[in-house]
């Protein structure tokens, strides 16, 4: 599919130090990275005062921010960071014939690669903290401190985004593999019984996520930094940099009788220093075959604390393996499946990934219908139930942001989300026009 060619972050207010400067000097001292390196220096100022003129003139017309722009061999997306600074990618289009069809995937694949972008900044700023601060670390001239973010982005823009991009786009799955979330009254209380004994016994513990079988079963973190975790964790197989401390040896199922801490590609315990919330934290990870337990410490040691709850997990009657044992029993509740709308993001909010195609193009068409709705009658919107072919389902707004729908089906598709949107759109709303 698509492959990155360059990537560039530039600061429209940054100023040159030298106290005459000339405009190629002006220039240059906004534009902060550029990817690859051994592009000609009149190449990239051409590349970036492209993009600038394109800002600078949009913004006589309207407030609105360029965040696209298509020519016959190149897509580049544009995406601001914090004010005034952006974040560019310049894909390669791909050959061939156009069509109606490809000009319809191409507008699907610039709505992704948004949100790929959306992604990049936050897993920047989850191994580095907000760009701000570090810009401002950077504005009292000193080369070393220009330097130090220069190497930031080196290290973690190029090996994040082709990673990423890599062969195919990614969407967010709906919300099919989500049988997570309701696994069974006995391995949800088993699960939390085990946590809140780990997190009374070391006090280092200040956040957690279970993953089972690749899907999130239980965390205390609030949903965005859940999904950040999960994705450079799982999607991208904790391999989303390029320094090796900050890379995870390996995620996939280890065959072990105890406990395993998971390493870095160092060699030593997985932990890089992670920023969530304005706190600082060690990242690591412990798993036990399909469970790994993904914890946030505060710690002066870590290799200590790592080791005293990895004894704590294997020598306590309710550890690891007796969760797994739980998880593994037949559910016994009904087979609910739940699937949430963000109409802020645009995006079916859910852990697990797929690749994009014509049929998954031809689906997103109703997302996006479903997604109108709720914007445009968010406010009328505040408890409903619905009866459709599959059943009663609940839907429920909240903060005029997110629709829950529940369908009482052992697998929910797209197809019955579309029926039962179409139902309640006939009785409820006298029908709506899918875009």
């Amino acid at each position: 599919m698509s492959r990155i060619s360059t990537i560039f972050v530039f600061d429209l207010n940054r100023k040159p130090t030298s106290a005459n400067p000339t405009d190629e000097e002006i220039q240059d001292a906004k534009l902060l990275y550029y990817y690859p390196e051994h592009c000609e220096v009149e190449e990239r100022r051409s590349h970036f005062g492209l993009i600038e003129g394109l800002i600078g003139l949009l913004s006589t017309f309207t407030s609105n921010k360029i965040d696209f722009l298509k020519t016959k061999l190149f897509t580049t997306t544009i995406s601001e960071w914090c004010p005034d600074v952006y974040l560019v990618v310049c894909f390669k289009n791909e050959e061939g014939s156009w069509n109606e069809m490809a000009e319809y995937s191409h507008h699907w694949k610039h709505l992704i690669t948004k949100v790929v972008l959306e992604n990049t900044k936050k897993m920047f700023e989850l191994f580095y903290g907000p760009l701000s601060d570090l810009m401002k670390e950077s504005e009292d001239g000193t080369s070393a401190n220009l330097e130090k973010v220069r190497l930031a982005f080196d290290n973690f823009l190029p090996s994040f985004l082709t990673q990423t991009v890599g062969d195919s786009f990614n969407i967010l799955k709906d919300w099919n593999a989500t049988n997570k979330s309701h696994t069974g009254v006995v391995g949800a209380l088993d699960s939390q019984n085990l946590i809140v004994d780990v997190c009374e016994e070391f006090k280092e513990v200040k956040g957690y996520m279970f993953i089972h079988n690749q899907e999130v079963l239980l965390s205390s973190l609030d949903l965005d930094n859940m999904m950040i975790l999960y994705t450079f964790l799982i999607k991208n197989h904790g391999i989303a940099h390029k320094e090796p401390e900050y890379r995870l040896k390996n995620v996939d199922r280890i065959e072990s009788e105890e406990v395993q801490i998971l390493e870095s590609d160092g060699g030593t315990a997985f932990g890089p220093r992670v920023h969530l919330n304005g706190h600082e934290y060690y990242l690591s990870v412990m798993c036990f075959e399909s469970l790994y337990l993904v914890l946030l410490l505060q710690t002066d040691d870590l290799m200590l604390s790592l080791s005293n709850i990895k004894e704590y997990l294997t020598g306590m009657p309710h550890g690891l393996k007796a969760l797994i044992n739980s998880l593994s029993r037949t559910p016994s509740t009904s087979p609910l499946c739940t699937v949430s709308l963000n109409t802020a993001t645009k995006a079916i909010r859910s852990i697990g990934y797929d690749s994009l195609d014509d049929k998954k193009l031809q689906e997103l068409y109703i997302i996006r219908g479903i997604h109108h709705l709720i914007e445009s009658n968010a406010n009328r919107l505040k408890q409903i139930h619905v009866r459709s072919s599959a059943g009663w389902v609940n839907a429920q707004v909240s903060n005029s942001r997110e629709m829950y729908l529940t369908l009482q089906s052992d697998r929910l598709g797209l197809n019955d989300v579309r029926n039962t949107f179409d139902e309640f759109v006939k009785t409820y709303l006298g029908g709506i026009y899918f875009i």
